[in-house]
C-alpha cells in the first residue's frame, strides 16, 4: 500500500509546546515573550521536520490564561513571535491549538483528554495511527493513547521509567532534534524495535 510519505504528500506531527519546543517553567507559566526560551536543538528539529515535509501542529495546555496570570492576547503574542522565529530558522509551524482552561474546569480539550488532538484531526484530516505526538509528560501519552496516536517522549529519564506504562511511548529521546531524527530515519542511533526504545 502506498503511504502519504511515499507519494510525497505531507505528513503531520503533533507537538506539545513547553518542555518540547521551549523551556518549561516548573510551577509556573511562560507568560511573556521574554520568558520563552527555545530548548537546545528545538529549532533544528523543527527545520528538519519541515524539510522532510512534515506539517507541524502544536497542541498545548496553557492554563496560565484561565488562572489570570496572562491574557489571551499575551498568549497570542508569544505564539506569533515563536512561530516567526521558527520560520526565520527554516522551520514552519502549520497550526497551534491551545486549551486555556484550568484542570478543575474539566475541559474536554485539556490533556490528558484528547479534545485538542481531535480538533486538529477534524481540521487537517490526518490519520492518528500515522501521526506521532511528541510530548514531555504523562498527560501527553494519555491523550495520544486515547486516539490511537503513537507517542515520542522527550525526557532525560531512563526509558524504563515509561516502559511499563500501558500508554508507554514508542521511544524516549532527550530533545526535539532527536525526536525529529527518529521520525525521519526510524533507524541509526535508535533502537526502536521494542516499545520504549531509546536514543543511544
Amino acid at each position: 500500500m502506498l503511504t502519504e510519505g511515499m507519494l510525497g504528500m505531507p505528513r503531520f506531527v503533533l507537538l506539545d509546546r513547553d518542555g518540547v519546543i521551549n523551556q518549561r517553567i516548573v510551577g509556573s507559566y511562560v507568560t511573556c515573550w521574554e520568558k520563552f526560551i527555545f530548548l537546545p536543538g528545538a529549532l533544528e528539529g523543527l527545520r528538519l521536520l519541515t524539510e522532510k515535509n512534515y506539517h507541524v501542529t502544536v497542541v498545548s495546555n496553557q492554563a496560565g490564561v484561565g488562572k489570570g496570570l496572562m491574557t489571551a492576547d499575551d498568549l497570542q503574542e508569544i505564539t506569533r513571535k515563536f512561530v516567526k522565529e521558527v520560520d526565520a530558522q527554516g522551520g514552519r509551524i502549520r497550526s497551534v491549538y491551545y486549551c486555556t482552561h484550568r484542570a478543575e474546569d474539566d475541559c474536554p480539550c485539556r490533556k490528558p483528554k484528547p479534545g485538542l488532538l481531535l480538533k486538529a484531526q477534524a481540521e487537517h484530516h490526518f490519520t492518528f495511527e500515522d501521526t506521532f505526538l511528541i510530548g514531555d509528560s504523562e498527560s501527553d501519552l494519555l491523550a495520544a493513547q486515547a486516539v490511537g496516536c503513537p507517542a515520542i517522549m522527550v525526557s532525560n529519564a531512563p526509558p524504563a521509567s515509561f516502559d511499563k506504562l500501558p500508554h508507554a511511548p514508542q521511544v524516549t529521546v532527550p530533545g526535539l532534534l532527536a525526536a525529529a531524527a527518529y521520525l525521519v530515519n526510524k533507524k541509526g542511533c535508535y533502537n526502536p524495535s521494542e516499545r520504549g526504545g531509546s536514543w543511544v
